[in-house]
């Protein structure tokens, strides 16, 4: 078991160390892990396009290895940072602004493959379950690190970043 900063130092150690595929398939899995927490919000509060972000995860998934024009992804990131909600407008934003970062931060990957990217999509997904522990009680650090699904989420990702 890790704390929350071990796991960080390790997770940002072992993203940068990654060959390119792995890296890929990591953030493509945080991204489509996420996409159903955007999906809920999106229907719960009849705001945002759940449809433009699961086609832009599969545009994601499409091209892979390939170079992407620079101009369509700048594209595809302007459109998802439109229908990223503000947690200042929306009470409940937080899980489904983590979904449009990640799926934000991994065309910049696509960019640019800089392992930052590929760290903060990760990161998305841990900040996601602390929020939903933290809905369930006010816990210390050393309850979330304990707490399985935040331990789940951490083994997931450093088995992922091996």
């Amino acid at each position: 078991m890790f704390t929350y900063k071990e796991f960080t130092r390790q997770f940002r150690i072992q993203t940068e160390s990654l060959a390119y595929q792995r890296q890929f398939d990591l953030a493509l899995l945080v991204c489509k892990r996420l996409f159903c927490d955007y999906q809920k919000f999106s229907e719960v509060n009849n705001w945002g396009d759940s449809e433009l972000v699961l086609d832009t995860i599969r545009f994601i998934e499409q091209f892979g290895d390939e170079k992407i024009d620079p101009v369509l992804l700048q594209s595809k990131i302007n459109q998802i940072e439109s229908i990223t909600p503000d947690i200042e407008n929306f009470e409940d934003a937080s899980y489904a602004l983590n979904c449009c970062v990640a799926v934000a931060e991994t065309l910049e990957f696509l960019a640019d493959r800089k392992a930052e990217h590929i760290y903060s999509v990760g990161i998305c997904l841990t900040d996601t379950i602390d929020f939903k522990i933290q809905e369930e009680d006010d816990l210390t650090d050393e309850e979330i690190d304990d707490n399985t699904d935040m331990i789940s989420a951490r083994e997931f990702l450093l088995e992922m970043s091996r």
